[in-house]
């Protein structure tokens, strides 16, 4: 029997990490399913991002907490200016998305549940964006439709 860490505790630039619009995303929580029921990475959103197109999870709740630096995040109503302490949820099913409109960066901390389909999708789209360039559709759509997600602009 494999006894699991019952605490983790993740040091700054410790655990594993993979590309998210040009930048390190850190998974601090959910790899290798520790914790089971959620997981947490760290990013940097470039200034001047014009982040992923409005779509919906159908696998996964999420959540962004702003650390520093503001988004714009956009739900079912008007798009909402995000700053430091502000948290959006998505919860499966919700239309969401964000962007970095100014020419600073925001660091975020991202919460999702359950873990595994949402790192497996964090993964692919994080690969796919790139800071200085919007999102080609069609390659979003495809990667969407393989993790149980929707564009929906």
């Amino acid at each position: 029997m494999v006894e699991m860490a019952m605490t983790l505790l993740t040091h700054p630039g410790e655990g594993p990490a993979f590309p998210y619009a040009g930048q390190p995303m850190h998974i601090l929580a959910g790899h290798g399913g520790q914790p089971p029921g959620f997981a947490a990475m760290e990013v940097t959103i470039p200034g001047h991002f014009a982040g992923p197109i409005p779509h919906a999870h159908d696998e996964f709740d999420e959540a962004i907490y702003v650390l520093s630096g503001r988004l714009l995040v956009t739900g079912d109503g008007e798009p909402e200016e995000a700053v430091p302490g502000s948290m959006f949820t998505a919860p499966r099913g919700h239309r969401h998305g964000f962007s970095n409109p100014s020419g600073e960066p925001a660091r975020v901390l991202g919460l999702w549940a359950p873990p595994e389909p949402a790192l497996a999708f964090m993964r692919d789209i994080g690969a796919a964006l790139t800071p200085d360039t919007p999102p080609d559709p069609d390659l979003m759509r495809e990667i969407y439709a393989r993790h149980a997600s929707r564009l929906l602009p």
